[in-house]
């Protein structure tokens, strides 16, 4: 049996800060921020190698009493996740949440926000939306979606997420979450490690302990140049901004300053303001946390850009996880401390950790190995419509 792999540019921790270089974004990001999937996008449990693969090794799809469930072994102890603990565990509260909109619905949102290459097709382009609007879209994929690459495109049920997502309207994310899951035992060829970061979080309920595990996995993270990438022009756009939806708006958070992390408490949701005439509801002000910074070792010499901007570090031995974090790599880079752009290093006890860049050509769009078309209904593309970010 084929060795499963992690997929690097999949499941990312998203970057919801707004430092200098994200001028033009305060909106998204704060938009995000009060967000009830925010803790979904953010959550950075320590992944620990084993049981993520113990858990998709053993994995099965079970129905007991009606129910589907995935039944791994994970440890010795049996796992169970369904979609209600998908729900519960990551805090989406979508129960009642849409699962795709109807295709009329969707070519008149997107149009609404502004897409200006609308056709009958049934895949979405990320290069023709103004910066926000791909932002929002980038971080949708990278972090929430079950893609592996492909990040310039996305499908009708992307597409439906962020059109519920800009109108105010729940789009039931755990379901699209767990079917996502079950797919990939199906997915024979193409099987791989899929949502670390959430798989963590489930076994983290369900078992006690696991500080016997030498391996830890080190979550990819967006960092700040991806304010960068989102701002560059796609060949064929007309570079028209189309301005976020009035029920995106949200209050200034004043204590948010450039370097500062994201508050730490997962139901901290500042005021959406609606288009209504009511009483103006009262500001709410994030906690600030403690900030640690850590000295992170030094490539020997420079790195490039990868995906649309991620971070993705792993480390040796001394499994010092905080230097891994985009927020230290940011503040290290601040002080001077050296130009940290894409790292690439790898976790293992027995091993070294060592850098490695990849080099992604702008004028193309990263290939999927896997198989992405039934599964995403996403529609092979043509020679002309290959464009990345």
């Amino acid at each position: 049996m084929t060795t499963l792999q992690f997929a690097d540019t999949h499941n990312l921790v998203a970057f919801l800060s707004k430092p200098a270089e994200s001028e033009g974004f305060e909106q998204i990001v704060d938009f995000l921020n009060a967000n009830p999937i925010r803790y979904a996008l953010t959550i950075n449990p320590t992944i620990y190698t084993s049981c993520i693969e113990q858990f998709w090794a053993t994995v099965k799809v079970k129905t007991v009493n009606g129910e589907v469930q995935l039944q791994a072994l994970v440890d010795g102890k049996k796992i169970i996740v369904t979609e209600a603990s998908v729900r519960r565990d990551l805090q989406l509260n979508d129960e009642e949440g849409t699962d795709c909109l109807p295709n009329a619905t969707i070519f008149e949102e997107l149009t609404r926000m502004g897409y200006e290459k609308l056709s009958q097709k049934l895949t979405f382009y990320k290069a023709f939306f103004s910066p926000q609007w791909k932002f929002l879209i980038h971080t949708i994929l990278q972090c929430l979606s079950a893609k592996t690459t492909a990040w310039n495109e996305f499908s009708s049920t992307m597409a439906s997420a962020i059109i519920c997502l800009a109108t105010n309207q729940k789009f039931n994310f755990s379901k699209y979450i767990f079917e996502s899951m079950v797919k990939n035992l199906e997915n024979v060829s193409g099987k791989f490690l899929m949502y670390p970061r959430f798989v963590q979080v489930f076994l983290e309920k369900q078992l006690e302990g696991m500080s016997n595990q030498k391996r830890i996995y080190v979550t990819p993270s967006h960092t700040k140049k991806v304010f960068r990438n989102m701002r560059r022009v796609g060949k064929g756009f007309f570079g028209r901004e189309t301005p976020l939806f009035p029920t995106m708006m949200v209050q200034a958070q004043e204590e948010m300053s450039e370097g500062s992390i994201n508050p730490t408490d997962p139901h901290h949701t500042p005021t959406i303001i609606q288009p209504s005439t009511s009483q103006p509801q009262k500001k709410q002000k994030p906690r600030k946390p403690k900030r640690k910074d850590t000295k992170v070792p030094q490539p020997s010499g420079p790195t490039d850009n990868v995906a649309d901007e991620v971070v993705y570090v792993k480390m040796d031995d001394s499994l010092e996880r905080a230097a891994t974090t985009a927020t230290s790599l940011d503040a290290e880079q601040d002080r001077g401390g050296g130009n940290i752009e894409e790292q690439f290093w790898v976790t293992d006890a027995s091993k070294q950790g060592r850098i490695n860049a990849i080099d992604v050509d702008e004028d193309i769009t990263l290939v999927n190995d896997q198989d992405d078309a039934n599964m995403f209904d996403v529609n092979t593309l043509t020679g002309d419509e290959v464009l990345a970010e």
